[in-house]
Formats: C-alpha cells, sequence, structure tokens
C-alpha cells in the first residue's frame, strides 16, 4: 500500500469518526435514540401587551401633583403709604409762630422788633392773655438773636424783642407781674448762623408759661 493512499485513507477515517461524534455525541440522533426535546419555559405575556389601553407606569414612589391655576398669583404687598403734604417753610420775612411741646417760639424778620400784623400770632397772644388772667400764673418770655453786630447790642435787642410781646400781653389784661423777661442775645443759637434761615430761626423771643 502506498503512502498516498494510507494518507487517504486515515482521513477518511477520520472524517467519518468526527461525523459519528457530532451526530451521535452531539445531536443525538443516532439509531433508535430518541430526539430529546428542550424544555419549554412558561411565559405569561405582559400585561401592556395583553391590555393595549393600559400603560406603562414606573415602580416609584408618588406624589400628590398640584393643579396648576390659571388665576393671576397675588401676594401680600404692604399698602402704599400715603405721601404727606410738604410743610411749607415760614417767609423769614414775615413774624412766625412756632408752637411746640413745652414753648412757643416767635421768629422775627431781620432787625425787627414790632409784632407784625399777623391773625395767627394775634390769636395765639389773645389766648395767651385769657389764660394768664385766668389762672393767675407767670410766663417767661426769652429773647435770642443771630450773630450779626455786637454780642452788646444783640443782648439789649433781644430783651427789646422780649419786652415788646410782654407789652401786647398788659394790653391784652394780663398783669405785668405776671411776665418775666430774659435775654440770651446770641448766645443760645438754634440753627447754623452761616444762611439767612438759620439766623431767622435764631431770632426769637421764647414763651414758657412757669409750672
Amino acid at each position: 500500500m502506498s503512502a498516498k493512499v494510507l494518507v487517504i485513507s486515515l482521513f477518511v477515517a477520520w472524517s467519518g469518526l468526527c461525523w459519528y461524534r457530532y451526530v451521535c455525541g452531539i445531536k443525538q440522533m443516532c439509531g433508535d435514540r430518541p430526539v430529546q426535546a428542550q424544555q419549554a419555559i412558561p411565559f405569561e405575556p405582559d400585561s401592556v401587551l395583553r391590555d393595549p389601553a393600559k400603560s406603562y407606569t414606573p415602580d416609584v414612589p408618588t406624589q400628590p401633583v398640584t393643579p396648576i391655576s390659571n388665576e393671576p398669583a397675588t401676594t401680600d404687598m404692604p399698602a402704599a403709604e400715603t405721601p404727606r403734604p410738604a410743610v411749607a417753610e415760614p417767609d423769614i420775612n414775615k413774624v412766625h409762630v412756632e408752637e411746640l411741646s413745652d414753648r412757643v417760639v416767635i421768629h422775627f424778620p431781620y432787625n425787627s422788633t414790632r409784632k407784625e400784623e399777623d391773625a395767627a400770632i394775634d390769636t395765639y397772644l389773645t389766648r395767651l392773655a385769657s389764660q394768664l388772667t385766668s389762672s393767675g400764673g407767670k410766663v417767661t418770655l426769652t429773647g435770642h438773636t443771630d450773630n450779626v453786630g455786637g454780642s452788646k447790642t444783640n443782648e439789649a435787642f433781644a430783651m427789646r424783642r422780649a419786652k415788646n410781646i410782654r407789652d401786647i400781653l398788659i394790653n391784652k389784661g394780663v398783669s405785668r407781674s405776671q411776665i418775666i423777661c430774659k435775654s440770651f442775645g446770641e448766645s443760645k443759637p438754634v440753627a447754623t448762623n452761616d444762611t439767612p434761615r438759620g439766623r431767622y430761626q435764631n431770632r426769637r423771643v421764647e414763651i414758657q408759661l412757669n409750672q
């Protein structure tokens, strides 16, 4: 037997062996051996597939949904403050009465000691005179000036202002003994003397009822 025939014989034998192992061992289809059917795994169709009307809902915790309102949101806004009317400053060329909680102040124009014809001022002095005559109490009139001029001159000028108010009260029935007049001149300013309005505030007579 030649080598070529031997190789072919071995190849055929090896091929047959491989075929046998594949058919009988792996596929198990040799002879009368029954073919083993693979066991089917029961499978229940998905509920979504069974009922198209159902929708998929993830298995997550749900929270209540707040309905959206079409009405505009309202917030508690503070009520707008009503603007206060501006208080006009007094004319520095006229006498002006300022009533405070503990005293009354009469402001004078520059180089003036007389009481101008002003209904509001006259009304106040009339009311004060009536109060003094009925109660018998006393009142202190203190004169002040700005810093224009010498200190001695200003002290005398402030006293003249206080005495002029005193004379008006006396003419309205108040006894002279009920009235005390004092003067501080320019020594007790209540505002700056660098502006006309500041000097106007310093030219004054303070009226204070004695307790």
